[in-house]
């Protein structure tokens, strides 16, 4: 006998956004331990109600993309800055 999976409706609403941004319908079914065929229904059931939660979660993405971006950027100043110094160190010994 099979056992059902069962979780509250906003976990599931959070399994279809997954699936809804991207994510392949078996990696997120495999990642909580739930048949691909389950989660496949919640998507059919709650794609209209989920539209908000994937903007959100599309929001945070770009956000992080973006502080992504930003890290890189001040990563790239101090490595330079820390060749300046090391230069000026070493003229200032010399």
């Amino acid at each position: 006998m099979k056992r059902r999976f069962r979780c509250p409706v906003e976990a599931k609403k959070e399994y279809v956004v997954e699936v809804l941004s991207g994510l392949r319908t078996e990696v997120v079914a495999r990642k909580y331990g739930m048949s691909p065929k389950t989660l496949t229904t919640w998507v059919r059931q709650y794609e209209d109600e989920v539209g908000e939660l994937v903007a959100k979660k599309q929001k945070e993405t770009q956000q992080i993309q973006q502080d992504a971006a930003n890290y890189q950027e001040l990563q790239e100043k101090y490595d330079e800055a820390l060749k300046l110094l090391g230069a000026k160190e070493l003229e200032n010994q010399i």
